[in-house]
């Protein structure tokens, strides 16, 4: 049961910086509500791996100061990272508690 709520708040964590990451490489507008909203909620759990590279993301293209399609490696990594922690974490407890 404990490894099920796991699950579920780490899913609802990798939608949300997976959401952000298409997000940003689609381009979408940052003053819209909803982009804004996603990118708020989604920058914590994206934030400790920014810098881990020189670059954290690629203008995949754009014109001058107008960005329209950006590879976020930021969130990419993140994605990769919360995934494999929920998944020892949950497994993990999952055999703790199923031991009992």
């Amino acid at each position: 049961m404990i490894a099920n709520i796991i699950y579920a708040i780490g899913g609802f964590i990798e939608a949300l910086v997976g959401l952000r990451f298409v997000l940003r490489l689609v381009g979408a507008n940052p003053d819209n509500a909803l982009v804004s909203w996603i990118y708020a909620w989604s920058t914590p759990f994206v934030a400790p791996f920014s810098g881990i590279f020189g670059q954290d993301a690629t203008v995949v293209s754009g014109v001058g100061a107008v960005t329209t399609s950006v590879f976020d490696w930021t969130a990419l990594i993140a994605l990769a990272v919360i995934g494999i922690v929920v998944g020892i974490v949950g497994s993990l407890l999952g055999r703790h508690y199923a031991v009992r």
